[in-house]
């Protein structure tokens, strides 16, 4: 059923979530898994300070990306390079699934508590309205109260 899947991730807890339900499924349809991470761009800076973004985000990205690999290998689940992309989140992650030929993507969402709920909030209700494919989304496990 399921020969590509995709799993975004940017280091968040709501991604890492995500990641053990994307194994899981691509272990069950022996499918490959696909792995993306977007450096937002959207929002205008200088030449130099872009370029000083993109390089941290980038080497950072590949531990995450090389994490999930070894994670995926782990299991026995094919995996790629995984790769980094640049723009609006949304936009990019649909870009890169409708270039690859995606059949599912995986994504974490944030609880009803956080800081950071509305934007990643944001960018799980563009990819799940505008996919062209089924979206999973796994919500963030909320923390108990001390």
């Amino acid at each position: 059923m399921y020969r590509r899947i995709l799993v975004p991730i940017d280091g968040s807890e709501a991604a890492e979530n995500a990641i053990p339900h994307a194994l899981d499924l691509a272990e069950t349809y022996d499918a490959a898994l696909y792995t993306v991470s977007v450096v937002d761009t959207s929002e205008r800076e200088d030449g130099d300070k872009r370029e000083a973004m993109f390089e941290e985000y980038e080497r950072e990205s590949k531990e995450m990306v090389e994490d999930v690999i070894r994670r995926a290998e782990a299991r026995d689940v094919r995996t790629t390079a995984g790769s980094i992309a640049e723009g609006k989140p949304h936009r990019a992650i649909l870009r890169y699934a409708v270039d690859q030929d995606i059949d599912l993507i995986v994504m974490g969402t944030y609880g009803q508590r956080g800081i950071l709920r509305p934007l990643r909030r944001s960018v799980t209700e563009k990819v799940v309205r505008r996919a062209t494919v089924p979206v999973v989304t796994v919500r963030l496990q909320e923390r108990e109260e001390e």
